[in-house]
């Protein structure tokens, strides 16, 4: 177990080094970029370099046109992306990133069992401090989504549930969020994961659904299960 996190960070440390940079092509209403490890927002202009390790966010009624030499990508209102995440990753990459995603979720114990981290991991541009700070801004969560959204709708389905489920493991009141939580589920099955999109329909049928959304996900489990 030691071995698989160790390898998993390690990847997780040196996915920058596997991104694009991309350049500002048009900038609509507030756009800011956070670069590297700095907290602090700055505005970005059209001609602006993002490097792997920045972030970039949308204000209300904002929109950007970024472009690398393979990849253009229209980034919505309110909404953040971390530049790392707009890459393709190997099934091997996502199954790792995934399985030490999934231990990071995992809650602390009290008792005399090993403690599992469920806040802080090593990444290409540290976040820590700012997923370690209470209360988290629910507002930033839901911009991470809608980031998500935007990896999602590049077929960038990897990095999209990665981003998701850090998302909801920090922002916990997230986790109701049925279309942000569908977009998981959907991703698996473009991935052609099967059983994990079957787990994600079905952790998803226990939540409080409307019958329109409890009916739309008890289909997609049975359409799944008859492959």
């Amino acid at each position: 177990m030691k071995r698989v996190v160790s390898v998993v960070i390690l990847s997780l440390v040196t996915v920058a080094l596997c991104a694009n940079d991309f350049t500002v092509k048009a900038v609509k209403g507030s756009v800011e970029v956070r670069r590297g490890v700095s907290e602090e927002w700055k505005k970005l202009s059209v001609g602006d370099v993002l490097k792997p390790e920045d972030s970039m966010r949308t204000g209300r009624g904002a929109s950007a046109i970024i472009e690398s030499s393979s990849r253009n990508l229209t980034v919505p209102e309110m909404a953040i992306i971390d530049i790392s995440d707009v890459r393709e990753l190997t099934q091997e990459e996502f199954l790792l990133k995934l399985a030490m995603e999934n231990i990071l979720a995992v809650p602390p114990r009290n008792n005399h069992d090993v403690m599992i981290p469920s806040t802080t991991v090593l990444r290409g541009s540290d976040r820590s401090k700012e997923e370690s700070a209470a209360p988290p801004h629910v507002e930033t969560g839901a911009m991470q989504l809608h980031g998500a959204r935007v990896l999602f709708e590049n077929s960038l389905y990897g990095t999209s549930i990665l981003k998701s489920k850090e998302v909801f493991r920090i922002y916990p009141t997230l986790k109701t969020d049925y279309h942000a939580r569908m977009m998981v589920a959907q991703a698996f099955e473009r991935l052609k994961l099967t059983n994990e999109a079957v787990t994600e329909y079905s952790l998803l049928a226990k939540e409080s659904l409307t019958p329109q959304q409890a009916k739309q996900v008890q289909s997609a489990i049975e359409r799944l299960k008859r492959q």
